[in-house]
């Protein structure tokens, strides 16, 4: 079953708690009701999906890990057995079928092979780095997060997963509507083609300072492994679009 909707559940069903029984003023409560039908939407739940239920409560869980107690192992992920030497080597032979892939731009079967090597293989930080960058030329950049946060996850010193973490939230849409005001390209309070106005600038300023920010708060290590990467870089060509 899946994690996430199992969370997402568990979030829903505490908020609706904190509505009933959370003395919340009025405005906290609409808040609230909006907060629980966004995340039914986004994960397809409902207060009536009993079958996500887990045996214990959201605060019970929090409780439990802020005190340090044992948590039930139903709730705690399974042991991993490392991959036999066959498993590795076929592992390696998908991984680089994944980078051949990548090399003709066929990046949906990339997506393919490193996932089938990362069935083989979850602890190899290199897989996940890699199928994020398939994903992000599919345009699936939450799924290049993801799976760099994995990568970041499995080896923390591994500085490419950071530098590619760090492409792919550029390339979201407040990073494109930067760089397309920077261009001339996006251009909506002027003529096509002409330079950006001192409102657009304006705009664009304040798109910066939103960004950063929201990069700050959301991920502030990120944000120092990405500073650490650029005054370390060298002249060179970045091999950051390089397959391992």
């Amino acid at each position: 079953m899946d994690n996430r909707k199992r969370l997402a559940y568990a979030i829903v069903r505490f908020l609706q708690d904190q509505l009933r029984h959370g003395g919340l003023s009025s405005d906290a409560q609409e808040s609230l009701e909006v907060a629980i039908q966004c995340l039914e939407t986004a994960f397809g739940v409902t207060a009536g999906d009993s079958d996500l239920a887990l045996p214990r409560t959201l605060p019970e869980i929090f409780e439990a890990a802020a005190t340090g107690r044992e948590m039930p192992q139903d709730l705690r992920s399974p042991a991993r057995t490392p991959p036999s030497e066959e498993d590795s080597a076929e592992a390696e032979r998908l991984k680089t079928e994944g980078n051949e892939q990548m090399k003709v731009e066929n990046f949906e079967a990339a997506v393919h092979f490193y996932g089938k090597a990362i069935e083989l293989n979850p602890s190899n930080a290199v897989y996940f780095c890699n199928r994020a960058a398939a994903y992000s030329k599919l345009g699936n950049y939450a799924g290049a997060v993801r799976d760099c946060e994995r990568a970041i996850c499995i080896d923390p010193a591994y500085s490419k997963a950071y530098g590619r973490m760090g492409g792919v939230r550029a390339a979201w849409p407040p990073g494109r509507l930067m760089s397309g005001m920077i261009s001339g390209g996006h251009n909506p309070l002027g003529t096509p083609g002409t330079s950006p106005s001192q409102n657009d600038l304006a705009s664009l300023i304040q798109a910066g300072q939103q960004f950063a920010q929201q990069m700050q708060q959301q991920n502030p290590e990120l944000i120092e492994q990405l500073r650490s990467q650029v005054r370390s870089r060298t002249p060179s060509a970045s091999n950051e679009e390089q397959q391992e």
